[in-house]
């Protein structure tokens, strides 16, 4: 993306993350962003390249803002996911993931269904980064989408449970190579 585009996607994602995927029209999204119709219909020239575009910018915030500050692969990298994490949850007020409601307001678009897929996919090769461990990566990513689906309810007691379990699975991992 270059600097226009992201701007403009950045303001799409605010009104999206607002108002949700299906309500706001494309002269709702235009006034939202504070560009002319055509500026926007000149970087994202339909309704789903506007979503695509702030799904693309709302990815590459997550995967920025996970990575900052994580120190060496383990057990005190993947606490701290989940310490970023809460962090977001308390950004984004608790509200469930972005990609899920993307995927749900727009059932039939195959573009959108793979962007998810690819955002998703990231998610479980950093988290086996992260662990240090690529067979950690699923149940740190169960964790991780669990974690997003409760803590509306839950709220720092969903991180606290998760970081919980993580611990308990490097050292059951860790006693399984001593016997």
């Amino acid at each position: 993306m270059d600097k226009a585009q992201e701007k403009i996607a950045a303001g799409l994602e605010q009104v999206f993350w607002n108002r949700g995927f299906s309500d706001p029209s494309v002269p709702d999204l235009r006034a939202g962003v504070g560009v002319s119709m055509r500026t926007l219909y000149r970087h994202f020239p339909s309704r789903e390249a506007m979503v695509l575009g702030a799904l693309e910018y709302r990815h590459r915030r997550y995967m920025e803002y996970v990575r900052e500050g994580i120190e060496a692969p383990g057990l005190c990298a993947s606490e701290q996911l989940f310490d970023k994490l809460g962090g977001w949850m308390r950004l984004t007020a608790g509200k469930t993931c972005f990609f899920r409601q993307a995927l749900a307001a727009n059932p039939d678009s195959v573009a959108i269904a793979e962007t998810v897929q690819r955002h998703k996919t990231e998610m479980l090769t950093l988290f086996g980064e992260l662990a240090g461990n690529m067979e950690f990566s699923a149940s740190i990513y169960v964790l991780h989408e669990g974690v997003m689906a409760s803590y509306a309810e839950l709220g720092e007691a969903a991180v606290e449970n998760a970081k919980h379990l993580v611990r308990l699975m490097f050292k059951s991992d860790r006693l399984s190579k001593l016997s």
